[in-house]
């Protein structure tokens, strides 16, 4: 389901459990503008098949939406063996192939481990997604789906600052933005700035630290209308 050339999409991090259904019917008549949502139960797919996510997953995938599964990667500090087996429960549980790797390295010696973690979810057909953050080494590029590379408030977003060429024109990886604590009056800013950087989805929200992702911003539908001009 790639976006098209110059499209940009919204990829929410549903970190809200499946009985805020307020909340999940926004996201859900949403899709498939909202192209990606990930899924994260307790901080992973957690230790046994939840049955309320196992139905969230279905009416999103029924909606069109893609649905990632989190995974935590401790910046490349957590044994390699939990991650893969947490890439394995998704699958297994849930019928989750596509896997978001939270909190993952940025430098070069770690390439290796996450080619590894990329390898396994492309053996079972899904795509993986990074999330450093920032603009990691090169390489990481060369077999991750998609990577974040922005997650912060949204005055460091508008600040003007020099971003590498072959960022836009030279990589395999999608590149993804957060932005959070975000007027709404600063929401065509944000979109205007994802599009001249060449994001290729985005999630934009008002809420702050410590969680950011626990409500949808109260501009909702407005921020659907700003990314789907």
């Amino acid at each position: 389901m790639p976006a098209g050339a110059g499209e940009l999409r919204i990829v929410v991090p549903g970190y809200v459990d499946p009985s805020n259904s307020v909340y999940w019917e926004s996201v859900i008549q949403s899709g498939p503008q909202v192209r990606d949502v990930i899924v994260n139960p307790a901080s992973g797919p957690g230790a046994a098949v939840s049955e309320p996510y196992f139905r969230l997953i279905g009416a999103l995938r029924d909606a069109g939406v893609r649905v990632l599964g989190y995974v935590s990667s401790g910046h490349g500090d957590r044994d390699p063996a939990m991650v893969t087996e947490e890439i394995g429960r998704w699958r297994a549980w849930c019928g989750v192939e596509n896997v978001f790797l939270d909190e993952a390295a940025a430098v070069a010696d770690q390439v290796p481990t996450y080619a590894g973690y990329a390898a396994t979810v492309h053996e079972a057909g899904g795509i993986v997604v990074l999330n450093p953050g920032v603009i990691p080494e090169r390489s990481y590029f060369e077999f991750a789906d998609a990577i974040i590379t922005f997650e912060d408030p949204v005055d460091s977003y508008l600040k003007p600052r020099e971003h590498p060429g072959w960022l836009s024109t030279q990589t395999h990886a999608e590149v993804w933005h957060i932005v959070i604590g975000a007027p709404q009056n600063r929401l065509d800013d944000v979109v205007d700035r994802a599009r001249q950087l060449g994001a290729d989805e985005i999630y934009i929200t008002d809420d702050v630290e410590p969680n950011p992702y626990d409500s949808l911003p109260p501009y909702w539908s407005a921020k659907l209308d700003a990314v789907g001009q």
